[in-house]
């Protein structure tokens, strides 16, 4: 199991992950698969959905600005693959907890924020989920 800080995941399918391969043109750095251990540590904790992810790759001790940076440069030579995608399927980016916990103040270059807007991804870094409607 590989650890992911930052990455990019296609989900919402229900056949074997590595069956996207073939479309997006590339291997992912990890499949999840539904009804699988997240870990050994673990085994009753199991993946509810199937996962094809790509991400930085770095450590935990990567800045933010090197994981997003590396992770754009991957989503670029997906973009068409991604764009092509059947409508049902979901995907986003996602970022480990410790980022938004360890470094409040999170920052990122105009120039990363405008290469993932130029493929169609809005970067919000809103997770605490304080809104929950009017009146709370």
């Amino acid at each position: 199991m590989s650890e992911h800080h930052v990455y990019f995941a296609i989900f919402n399918f229900d056949h074997d992950p590595a069956q996207l391969d073939v479309l997006m043109g590339q291997s992912a750095d990890d499949y999840w698969r539904k009804g699988e251990s997240f870990s050994d540590a673990n085994p009753e904790a199991k993946h509810r959905q199937n996962r094809w992810i790509v991400s930085s790759q770095l450590d935990q001790n990567a800045s933010h600005r090197d994981h997003f940076e590396k992770l754009l440069l991957k989503l670029q030579r997906l973009s068409v693959p991604v764009n092509n995608l059947p409508a049902d399927y979901r995907f986003g980016i996602g970022v480990s907890q410790y980022f938004f916990m360890d470094d409040p103040s999170f920052y990122l270059p105009t120039e990363i924020l405008n290469g993932f807007q130029a493929l169609g991804f809005n970067i919000s870094f809103d997770q605490l989920g304080l809104d929950h409607g009017t009146g709370n």
